[in-house]
């Protein structure tokens, strides 16, 4: 699976605009805090698919929206 890149900072900036602490993402995601904090510096290039599903049904926002299209090169 491809990531957008740049999901962490969209994922970031998503979490901010609804005013939450990364504490309170984790503990509504289900997805450790420092595994956010990772994923919204870019530490985490290929998060598992679902923990994102977790973080974004929090953030009322679609994991499909953050997901990249593969090429197929002949």
């Amino acid at each position: 699976m491809i990531w957008k890149k740049n999901f962490g900072k969209e994922i970031k900036r998503e979490r901010m605009s609804w005013g939450m602490s990364r504490t309170k993402l984790s503990r509504l995601s289900h997805v450790d805090r420092e595994t956010i904090i990772d994923i919204e510096n870019g530490r985490i290039k290929n998060p598992d698919f679902y923990e994102m599903l977790n973080i974004c049904e929090v953030l009322d926002t679609s994991v499909y929206f953050y997901i990249g299209e593969e090429r197929i090169d002949d």
